[in-house]
């Protein structure tokens, strides 16, 4: 099955917060990333033998806020706005966007999920696919399509 979409920024942005909430590997990866910079300013005032200070909290926290903000803006920034191209089969997922062209195997897929609006496709490196409703020309098309998903990516 063949379907083609687009996504504005802003939705790309929507659905990852979404998703944020909804799959414990993507939050997982955007906390780490988030309080690794916070920690590792902690971590330094500890090395130097001296107590944590109210600042070195504040510091910490304003790290964590700062770079959730940055993962944000580079989801808003790196999001692919062109139409899209993706195909399922047994083999696995097939996508072209703009100039770029990729093959995954349903091996390299680690998530399938249903959000109720969007079906959200996680890749083992951290890379989604969010497919909304338009992509498809009506409720029983949808169906099919996260139907021979999960039968396909079961069976990998």
């Amino acid at each position: 099955m063949t379907i083609k979409y687009a996504l504005t920024r802003l939705e790309i942005v929507r659905v990852f917060l979404a998703s944020v909430g909804r799959s414990p590997r993507i939050l997982t990866i955007v906390l780490v990333f988030s309080l690794l910079p916070g920690m590792a300013s902690s971590a330094r005032a500890l090395a130097s033998w001296r107590t944590l200070l109210t600042r070195d909290v504040f510091l910490a926290i304003a790290w964590a806020l700062g770079m959730f903000c940055f993962v944000i803006a580079m989801v808003f920034v790196r999001g692919k706005t062109q139409e899209r191209t993706l195909s399922i089969s047994e083999q696995g997922i097939s996508t072209h966007i703009g100039s770029i062209d990729a093959q995954l195997p349903w091996s390299g897929v680690k998530e399938v999920r249903d959000s109720g609006s969007y079906i959200l496709i996680v890749g083992r490196t951290g890379n989604s696919f969010f497919v909304p409703p338009r992509a498809f020309q009506g409720p029983a098309e949808r169906s099919r399509f996260l139907s021979d998903i999960r039968r396909w990516h079961l069976t990998a």
